[in-house]
Formats: structure tokens, sequence, C-alpha cells
């Protein structure tokens, strides 16, 4: 008898046991297909009236998951000059994010706000993939669809021009920024009113312009740098002002791929450099 009782209380216990692991991989899955509303307030600063893609956006909880490893600390300055803001965000609470709950508010500009009651993290996802996941993308240009090939007069090689509209003078007369793709780098050329005033080189691998600026400089010029696997590891914001017909700066952001010192892991390693100069007369080679 004692032994039949204990067969009995041993399968009831492996029964208990099944039904918890079932149980917790349900809610598991639950979990994952948690789908997260975005909540939009008014309209965009810029006057852009919210549209059908802003008022449906959700991410699932996977998405959310994968964004945040897509995602890396941002400063202050970098998320200023480089972040678009819109009225549409998606809030999380109690995520885990590197072992520690924080409510998240993810905004459609590529960025997101952790909270943890007395601290605010800022996270920017600035890659290819993150585009995916939001509204606006990184360095929001507004590009001109006039992408064209053109040979070269030295070896016949095709060159890439983009243009960008801009306002240097803020009195309806036409200006535009030239960005032609060269073997050693780009060539940057501003021009008002069909007449160029600046031309200078930078030696980089890829070139951005960003018009959509919030601090009444004229655009954000972003140089990035890669290794020889394509592979970005250095990018180079400069905020650029218009003045009596020049272009200067007041300082510089440079954010580097690097190690740790104290984890020994790889990560986005910033720096803000004050550089009072014209945008001409700006040599990076002493910088970098």
């Amino acid at each position: 008898m004692k032994k039949w009782l204990s067969i009995f209380y041993f399968q009831l216990l492996i029964i208990g046991v099944v039904s918890c692991n079932g149980q917790d991989k349900d809610e598991k899955k639950q979990l994952e297909k948690a789908v997260y509303i975005a909540t939009c307030k008014g309209k965009y600063s810029t006057g852009e009236e919210l549209t059908d893609k802003d008022k449906t956006w959700t991410l699932n909880k996977n998405e959310i998951d994968k964004m945040m490893i897509l995602s890396h600390p941002i400063t202050e300055n970098e998320w200023h000059f480089s972040y678009p803001i819109t009225p549409c965000n998606i809030d999380v609470k109690n995520y885990v994010y590197k072992g520690k709950k924080y409510n998240l508010q993810i905004n459609g500009g590529s960025y997101v706000s952790l909270f943890d009651g007395k601290d605010k993290i800022l996270l920017g996802c600035d890659l290819p993939d993150c585009k995916k996941y939001f509204l606006k993308k990184v360095e929001n240009m507004e590009e001109e669809d006039t992408t064209s090939s053109l040979p070269t007069k030295k070896d016949e090689q095709s060159v890439q021009i983009k243009s960008y509209k801009v306002e240097f003078n803020k009195n309806k007369i036409q200006d535009i920024l030239l960005v032609e793709k060269k073997d050693n780098g780009f060539i940057l050329e501003a021009k008002s009113d069909n007449t160029a005033f600046f031309n200078k080189n930078f030696v980089c691998d890829f070139i951005d312009i960003e018009t959509n600026t919030k601090n009444n400089q004229a655009f954000n010029l972003t140089l990035g740098y890669t290794d020889q696997y394509q592979k970005t590891f250095r990018k180079v914001v400069i905020p650029v002002f218009y003045n009596n017909n020049d272009l200067y700066i007041e300082k510089i952001f440079i954010t580097t791929l690097g190690t740790s010192a104290k984890t020994g892991d790889e990560e986005w390693i910033r720096k803000e450099i004050s550089k009072k100069t014209s945008l001409k007369e700006l040599d990076l080679d002493d910088i970098l």
C-alpha cells in the first residue's frame, strides 16, 4: 500500500512540474506576442500632420527586443542635433535592460528614453536595420531626387552627386548644397542664388547632410569612417552655421567604436569638442 501511495504522489509531482513548465512557456509566448500601440498627440513641430502610418504605429515585444539590441547610448547633444522628434510614443513599463527594470518611451524619431525613477538614459538607433522599427530615421534629410552619374575627366568613371535644399539667408533665394563623390573622399559645395561661395574636400567613407535642424544651424554635416569590412567605426557630426556669406562651426561631436577600459566590451565612445572656426579652415587631421 505504501509503495502504491509513493508511486501515486510521484506521478502527481511529475504532472505538476510538466503543467508549470507548460504554463511558463505559454506565458512567455504570450509576452513575446504582446503588441504595444503608439500614442500620438498633436502634430509635428514642422507643422506636418499625422499620417495613418503614425496613428497605427505598433511594436511587439520581439521587435522591441531586437530594436534595443541595435540601439546604443547617445548624449543630449547628439539627440538634439541628429534625432527627429515625433508626436508619437510607445510606452513600455518594467522592461529589463542590462539586468535592470526601466520604463521605456520609444519615440518614432529613432530614439528611446529609459527611466528608473531617478536617472534617464537616452538610446539612439541609427543602423540601417533600425529603420523598420520607427517612423523617422536618424539624419532626416530633405534630399532632392537628383542623384545622377556623370563621367569624370580623369578616368571616365561615374561619380555620384547629391543635392540638398537649404535656406542660408531666409530670403526665398534658392540655396543648395552639392555633395560629389570622388576617389579620395567627397567635395562639398554650397551655392546661393546659383553662385558657389564654398568648396571643400572631405576625406571620409561616407557623408550625410541633415537640413531639418533644431538649433538655428544651416545644416548638420556627418562624416563617416568604415573599416575593411565596411563596418562603421567613427562618425563625426558637425553643426554648420551661416553668417556673412560664410559657413562656420562652434562644436564637433565625435563617436568612435572602441573597447571599454572597465568592462573590456566593445562600445561607442563619445566626446564633444569646442571648435570655433570657419568650415573652410577646419582641419580634421588635427582633431582625429
